[in-house]
């Protein structure tokens, strides 16, 4: 296994760099994207293509053949993840980076998302009427009750919010050329899974099948230009939690000193070790008050820059358009990543991680007598003012959520030039 040494760490040296639009090469029949971020007060005009508008057609060869798909791309065209503990101020930190490069926020995915549909329904309110086995449960279910079998059903729900919500930012980054800042993702969810066996609130059938859903689907996948770690001890992360304020987390037997040490290394270790050699990371002592805009200058100072031989951004070479509308199709349908997601075997099933059919049945048959669940947002004749009809298609479905917040802070009109 690669050392967690072998991370790149950068702070302020101020080169410049050469670099190169995302276009295809005289030499080369390849795509490349530009190296060298710039904050939006240093970067340049530059008009650019209308993005494609993934929200209402299709991604595919017939809708994007003639599309300027990589002229929309430049050197802020760039996927960043922040993570690290609980209470770390990672989503602070995320809205100034998206603020300063322009880039789009997409804020880390929450249970009310699965169970409050468009209406405002919240499905858990069925509870009540199910056996307890079968009721559904979230975060806060799993801080008061870690040892509950649920909890496999938590981490699993969990994981695929953070599967889809990735290949709906590599969709945006692709389809419209703006950068997209995450709240973790779902490269490091192997982090919290191996801290969760340590503490025996997963079986080790459970861990596997995830390695498995990994193994199976992550070379599909786009990985990070940049992974920025703040890092703090277990003795700052509970002060912080305290200090947050929330009763649950407070109170939880889950955030222990030995949970969070091992969180900190199962993260560093199995996650961003693997990832060095594929993206850029920046770990940074985060057990004191720091200048969030001291991490902004040190983006500004790395070289992201694809280089056709290297390991590093490799991912983001694409060999011709054709490769990048193929990816662009298989992000936006989602069904290719979804089928390899089942591929698991009978005797390779964790059970605990997924309801009966039983189960399922019973809570088929609550939801069909509630009002708001019978039709498609949008399409329900009693509860939408133009029943029957719906105005505009729109693509970006999900899978495991009623209502996802990925693209909440979007404005796709005004992407910045």
């Amino acid at each position: 296994m690669t050392s967690i040494f072998c991370i790149t760490f950068i702070k302020g040296n101020s080169i410049g760099y050469l670099t190169r639009l995302c276009k295809a090469s005289k030499n080369f029949n390849i795509v490349t994207q530009v190296a060298f971020m710039k904050t939006l007060s240093n970067k340049p005009f530059t008009p650019k293509p209308a993005p494609f508008p993934y929200w209402k057609k299709l991604c595919n060869e017939i809708n994007m053949t003639f599309d300027p798909t990589t002229l929309r791309f430049d050197e802020n065209t760039k996927v960043i993840v922040v993570d690290g503990p609980p209470a770390s101020g990672k989503s602070k930190l995320c809205e100034q980076i998206a603020k300063e490069f322009g880039l789009l926020y997409m804020p880390p995915p929450v249970f009310d998302e699965m169970y409050i549909n468009y209406y405002g329904f919240d499905v858990r309110s069925l509870n009540p009427k199910l056996k307890d086995e079968w009721r559904m449960r979230d975060l806060t279910d799993f801080l008061r009750d870690p040892d509950n079998r649920g909890t496999a059903r938590i981490q699993y729900g969990i994981f695929m919010m953070r599967m889809e919500q990735y290949l709906n930012a590599l969709l945006h980054v692709l389809a419209t050329g703006q950068g997209v800042v995450l709240n973790r993702c779902i490269f490091t969810e192997a982090g919290y899974m191996h801290a969760m066996y340590n503490s025996g609130y997963l079986s080790k059938q459970a861990v596997n099948e995830f390695d498995m859903m990994r193994t199976d689907t992550f070379n599909f996948l786009l990985r990070p230009h940049l992974i920025i770690y703040l890092d703090a001890t277990p003795e700052t992360v509970l002060e912080r939690i305290k200090k947050r304020g929330n009763i649950d987390e407070i109170n939880s037997k889950v955030f222990t000193k030995k949970f969070l040490s091992d969180l900190s290394i199962a993260t560093k270790e199995r996650c961003l070790s693997w990832l060095s050699s594929h993206s850029e990371i920046l770990i940074y002592d985060w057990n004191k008050e720091s200048n969030n805009m001291d991490i902004i200058n040190d983006i500004e100072n790395l070289n992201l820059e694809e280089e056709i031989k290297q390991e590093k951004f490799s991912d983001w070479v694409f060999v011709d358009t054709n490769e990048l509308i193929d990816s662009l199709e298989m992000y936006h349908t989602k069904n290719h990543i979804y089928a390899c997601l089942e591929k698991t075997t009978i005797s390779e099933i964790a059970l605990e991680m997924y309801v009966s059919n039983d189960a399922e049945a019973a809570i088929d048959k609550l939801l069909s007598e509630i009002e708001s669940e019978k039709y498609a947002p949008k399409c329900n004749p009693k509860l939408d003012k133009v029943p029957w009809i719906i105005k505009e298609k729109y693509f970006i479905l999900s899978a495991c959520r009623r209502t996802p917040r990925d693209f909440i802070n979007c404005d796709l009109f005004k992407l910045p030039c």
